[in-house]
């Protein structure tokens, strides 16, 4: 039997013995069994593979909502919350009286001799003791009510946890996405740059070939075609490293995306959409799930304290049992050649209920050091808390900032680009016609390509920019969390 189905079968087995539906098994959708291989050629593919099936362009929406299916670290945090939630009920089982049935039975034989020669007895007995007991715990200084708002706390607090990581997920496919993106961009410019140079050292060939330049030129147009296959090799090895980024993020299990997926072009959104910085300072104060997650935990150590203090308390039980106790017995005895037999047989029904008291007195230090301790711990999370809601506040400055001066260098590199466009063209007609140096066209050239450069990146540093500014401030646009899918099984 292999270990994958395992526990299933003893899943299946341990609700059939102990009672049904009420103790059914955590169902889910486990992860692909490549996993469990150590020789990625020899994995075998499933449903997982065909995840971009029929997709000819990818969008960033469409790979957000694929990595929140997939992404095996998010479905994690996810069932942390359902393991949450689970010790929450846990806990509110404390309010419910217990109920235990006891069986037992006995046997034993003796024989043993009197002092009289030749005389002797032998006894033997069967006993059994069959009881059922009830013990209900009425008071404990609201120690278990306490418990089981840590642990409803504690469940918000995962939560927020859950949703924290789905943040953190889509800012890191938004991420990789414009990497893709950037990378192709910057292919087709050093395509576009290698093209430019292949046509000037073709008309300069010509030329050395007539005697009308040195072969100085021609060398030159030859270093810089291959300067351009140089940029466009780099550019197609950060392109690859990207797809991988993505195609992990997606939860691909190939770990790249196929060869026929097509990307849509970058966006030149060059215009500002932001309000004040202090508008997303308070959407994010309000929305960031990690800073949720430390005030909950604010509150889970504040039950703590009210515990602690519960211990000093006195804790009073109700007990109630009903049972039967039953022995047959059998004598015989031998004195003086004559055996005598006795036979006798009883069973003792019995009920009783009563209610105990019990008060450990506050005679010991261990409950003043743990009430110390839990206000230690109140003390920790309030800080944390600050510290969160601090780190918020600098990370939306940042954002917002970043934001604003992207977009602002779009709007200059494009001014720019456009002009190094025109000084470029003409150089190239003046060196065509033999009114200028060959260094004035390489370096008109060189600008070209670094404009270029210098406004795709500005371009992509402006979505990501976008994407940041959304994660900081916990307002992306992509809505469906795991619980909202489908494919994903409850816990039944």
């Amino acid at each position: 039997m292999s270990n994958r189905k395992a526990p299933l079968l003893f899943c299946i087995t341990a609700t059939i013995l102990l009672g049904g539906l009420s103790n059914g098994c955590y169902r889910y959708t486990p992860p692909s069994a490549v996993y469990d291989n150590n020789v990625f050629s020899e994995r075998e593919k499933d449903e997982r593979d065909e995840l971009l099936k029929g997709i000819k362009v990818l969008n960033l929406d469409l790979a957000q909502e694929i990595a929140v299916k997939n992404n095996p670290n998010y479905i994690s945090a996810y069932h942390a919350v359902n393991a949450a939630r689970m010790r929450y009920y846990q806990a509110l089982n404390a309010y419910l009286p217990e109920f235990t049935a006891k069986f037992g039975m006995n046997y034993n034989a003796d024989e043993y001799y009197n002092r009289d020669p030749g005389s002797s007895v032998r006894e033997s007995g069967f006993y059994t003791s069959t009881s059922l007991n009830a013990s209900w715990l009425i008071f404990d200084g609201m120690v278990r009510t306490m418990n089981v708002m840590r642990n409803k706390h504690s469940w918000k607090a995962q939560n927020e946890l859950e949703e924290d990581t789905r943040r953190l997920l889509m800012s890191a496919v938004a991420y990789a996405f414009n990497d893709i993106l950037l990378a192709r961009g910057r292919y087709k410019i050093a395509e576009a740059d290698r093209d430019f140079q292949m046509k000037n050292l073709h008309q300069t060939q010509l030329k050395y070939d007539a005697g009308a330049v040195p072969l100085s030129d021609v060398l030159n147009f030859k270093i810089q075609v291959n300067t351009a296959t140089g940029d466009q090799l780099s550019a197609e090895y950060a392109y690859n490293v990207a797809v991988y980024s993505l195609a992990v993020l997606m939860g691909y299990p190939e770990g790249k995306l196929p060869e026929s997926i097509e990307f849509p072009p970058i966006k030149a959104d060059t215009e500002e959409h932001v309000s004040t910085v202090e508008v997303y300072l308070d959407i994010a104060l309000n929305n960031r799930p990690d800073l949720q997650y430390y005030r909950e935990q604010v509150k889970m150590t504040e039950y703590s304290l009210y515990s602690a203090y519960g211990a000093y308390s006195p804790v009073i039980r109700a007990n109630a049992s009903v049972g039967i106790d039953t022995n047959a017995t059998k004598a015989t005895s031998n004195n003086g050649g004559s055996n005598i037999t006795s036979r006798n047989y009883n069973n003792n029904p019995g009920f009783n209920a009563g209610l105990t008291a019990e008060w450990l007195l506050p005679l010991e230090w261990r409950r003043a050091a743990r009430i110390q301790e839990a206000q230690a711990d109140i003390a920790k999370a309030r800080f944390d808390v600050a510290n969160s809601w601090l780190n918020v506040v600098e990370e939306v400055r940042t954002a917002y900032d970043n934001y604003v001066q992207n977009v602002r260098l779009a709007r200059l590199y494009e001014t720019t680009l456009s002009l190094v466009t025109k000084q470029r063209d003409l150089v190239e007609e003046e060196y065509n016609a033999g009114n200028t140096e060959l260094t004035r066209l390489n370096e008109a050239q060189l600008k070209y390509v670094q404009a270029e450069n210098e406004m795709i990146n500005s371009l992509v540093n402006v979505q990501k920019a976008i994407a940041q500014l959304r994660s900081v401030t916990h307002t992306s646009p992509i809505g469906a969390r795991i619980e909202d899918i489908s494919t994903q099984n409850s816990v039944r």
